[in-house]
């Protein structure tokens, strides 16, 4: 059974330097194996890269995953433009258990996030499926960046509805000390 409406996964951006952006693709049934000869790559051992492409100034990605109950999601994000110019040829991907990497090099090295995060601003231009309606998000879950060598991400941005904060765990405070009991010394 197929799912035809393609999901648009929950996506986080990260500039790395002046010349790289990371966008994290959130794929929460994605499995990976290792890929041989080359054992450090990971590719999608329950899905199928159908899309990758990469043009001067914009995107398109699509992935057929099979879920454990023998359906096929279909992740799609198709960016129709990006804030400046990229290397098409220099991009890559990068998969990892329930999510990718896609990394693009600028040509410029100008910020970009100034004009993601701008409301006056298109951001990520991300197309619609066809003028049709607009496809489901991804589900809501946390996005955990582990499982990679990149380092800890300090200016990560989400672009696609982010998962709900859960209430931060209420730990019992550490108990008081003992009253410190001056024992005043009597002069007899």
């Amino acid at each position: 059974m197929t799912d035809l409406k393609p999901i648009v996964p929950s996506i986080v951006v990260q500039e790395e330097g002046s010349r790289k952006v990371l966008v994290y693709l959130n794929i929460p049934e994605l499995k990976v194996k290792r890929s041989f000869p080359n054992l450090l790559k990971q590719v999608p051992s329950n899905g199928v890269q159908r899309t990758l492409e990469f043009r001067d100034q914009s995107f398109t990605f699509t992935l057929n995953v099979q879920t454990k109950n023998n359906q096929t999601k279909i992740y799609s994000l198709a960016v129709a433009r990006l804030p400046g110019e990229i290397h098409p040829q220099q991009c890559s991907i990068k998969y990892q258990r329930g999510g990718c990497w896609i990394t693009m090099v600028k040509v410029e090295p100008m910020g970009w996030m100034n004009r993601i995060c701008d409301d006056m601003s298109p951001g990520l231009d991300i197309e619609e499926n066809d003028g049709q309606t607009p496809a489901a998000s991804a589900p809501e879950e946390p996005v955990q960046l582990r499982d990679t060598d990149m380092p800890p991400p300090f200016n990560l941005v989400p672009i696609a509805p982010s998962p709900p904060c859960r209430a931060p765990s209420t730990k019992s405070p550490a108990p008081l000390p003992p009253p410190s009991s001056s024992s005043a010394t009597s002069n007899n």
